[in-house]
C-alpha cells in the first residue's frame, strides 16, 4: 500500500517526539538501552532510528521492499526482515518490546496482538502510537478535510478514531494497558508539506485529480501561512500494553 509512496514518505513524514520514548521507558520500568525491540511496520525507519539512538537493539519488520530499502540506506546494518504483524517471521520469546509507529490501525488486532504476545518475553510490552494532526480549530484543516472527503474514495476524517486501548485489553493477552498523549508542533516549508500530503495513502487514492487537490491545498495553506512555512500541530497518542510477568 505505502511502497509506491516510499520517496515521499522518506522525504517529509514527521518524526516522533522524545516524550514517546521516555513514556515507554517509564511504563517498562527500565531504559531502552540494551532492550530487544521489534519495530513492526517500520517503513523508512523513522522510529527504528529513534529507538537505536536510545540504545535499543532493534529488528525492523516491514512488508514493503521499497520502504525497507530506504530504511537500510539510512541505517545500514540494522537487522531487518520482510514481514507483517499478522505473521511475524521471528521466534517466540525474543523481545522486550514490540513497537508499531503509525501502523497498528492497519492490522487485524486479535491476530497481531497474539503475534506480539508470542514474541514477547514475560513482562514485555507492545507500544503502538500515532502522530495525528491536531488542527481541528483551524479553518485550513477543515477545508482540507472537506476536500478529502469529497475527492478521496471512502475517506472520513474520523477514520482513526477507535478504542485502541480497549481493543488490546479485549484480546486477553495483556495484564496492563496504559494510554498517554502529548502535543507538539513542527515548522515545515510549503513544498515539503505538499510532499508530506503525497505520502498519505488516502491522498494517493485521489488518483487522476491528485494535482488538482494539491494545487487547492497550496492556495489554502498560503492564505493561512503567507510566508510559506506551515506550523503544523500534532497530538501523539501512545498506548502501551504489558504482558503478564512469568
Amino acid at each position: 500500500m505505502f511502497d509506491p509512496l516510499a520517496d515521499a514518505y522518506a522525504a517529509a513524514r514527521p518524526s516522533y517526539p522524545e516524550h514517546v520514548f521516555g513514556d515507554i521507558e517509564r511504563v517498562l520500568g527500565r531504559p531502552l538501552a540494551g532492550t530487544d525491540v521489534i519495530d513492526v511496520g517500520a517503513g523508512t525507519g523513522i522510529a527504528t532510528r529513534l529507538l537505536l539512538a536510545r540504545g535499543a537493539r532493534v529488528v525492523a519488520v516491514e512488508p514493503g521492499p521499497s520502504m525497507l530499502a530506504r530504511l537500510l540506506d539510512r541505517s545500514p546494518g540494522v537487522p531487518a526482515v520482510r514481514g507483517d504483524g499478522e505473521a511475524l517471521p521471528l521466534r517466540a520469546g525474543i523481545a522486550d518490546l514490540v513497537c508499531y509507529a503509525q501502523a497498528w490501525h492497519w492490522v487485524d488486532v486479535p491476530v497481531a496482538a497474539a503475534q506480539a504476545a508470542r514474541v514477547l518475553r514475560p513482562g514485555g510490552a507492545i507500544a503502538v502510537w500515532w502522530n495525528d494532526v491536531d488542527a481541528a480549530e483551524f479553518r485550513w484543516w477543515q477545508r482540507q478535510q472537506e476536500r478529502l472527503e469529497r475527492m478521496s474514495p471512502g475517506y472520513r476524517r474520523e477514520y482513526r478514531t477507535r478504542p485502541f486501548a480497549d481493543e488490546l485489553r479485549w484480546t486477553g493477552h495483556f495484564s496492563e494497558v496504559v494510554t498517554l498523549t502529548g502535543r507538539w508542533q513542527r515548522r515545515i516549508g510549503m513544498d515539503d508539506y505538499l510532499t508530506w500530503l503525497r505520502s498519505k495513502s488516502y491522498v494517493a487514492a485521489i488518483g487522476d485529480r491528485l494535482e488538482d487537490f494539491l494545487d487547492a491545498e497550496r492556495r489554502t495553506m498560503l492564505r493561512a501561512f503567507p510566508d510559506g512555512v506551515v506550523v503544523e500541530p500534532f497530538r501523539t497518542l501512545l498506548v502501551i500494553a504489558r504482558t503478564p510477568e512469568g
